[in-house]
């Protein structure tokens, strides 16, 4: 008997090198989409045997985040897996910049967007990014005790034209 999945967060936007790009407009579109799922008890025995894991493969803002949540290792799995479908929506594989490239942030504040994902990309990740025209990045999250699943899309950015 499979449990429901508990939402981690909704569907969000993201920041590129920290400054948010809309994409709207004629030519916008969806550069490339990526999902990845990641086996929470195999994460969890990985971080156990391999202390300096998390701190090799998650920025400090992501570590303290997920010390935060009611289990941190479901936490950076689901992380985990948005690095990995981010590296898919932007047509690379795993090892096509550093995982610490794509930080997976979430929203403070209040209301219904409070708690809510976004990526932020660093270094070779923003630069791919640039280069494939993807100023938009949605990421959904979401993970039981079992499993930890990342989706995202990458929306091309459209300069704005004034008039």
């Amino acid at each position: 008997m499979s449990k429901a999945p508990k939402a981690a967060a909704m569907l969000a936007g993201s920041e590129l090198a920290g400054s948010e790009l809309a994409s709207t407009g004629a030519g916008a579109g969806v550069v490339g989409v990526g999902v990845d799922a990641v086996d929470v008890p195999r994460f969890r025995r990985i971080l156990e045997r391999r202390p300096g894991f998390a701190a090799r493969f998650f920025t400090d803002v992501e570590q303290a985040d997920s010390r935060r949540s009611d289990d941190p290792t479901e936490s950076l799995a689901a992380r985990f897996a948005a690095k990995e479908a981010v590296m898919k929506a932007l047509g690379t594989g795993l090892g096509g910049f550093a995982l610490t490239d794509v930080e997976v942030r979430r929203a403070g504040g209040e209301g219904p967007t409070r708690g809510a994902p976004s990526v932020v990309l660093h270094g070779a990740a923003a630069a791919l990014a640039e280069r494939r025209q993807a100023g938009t990045i949605h990421l959904s999250l979401t993970h039981t005790t079992e499993v930890a699943i990342a989706f995202v899309v990458a929306e091309r950015s459209v300069p704005c034209s004034l008039s």
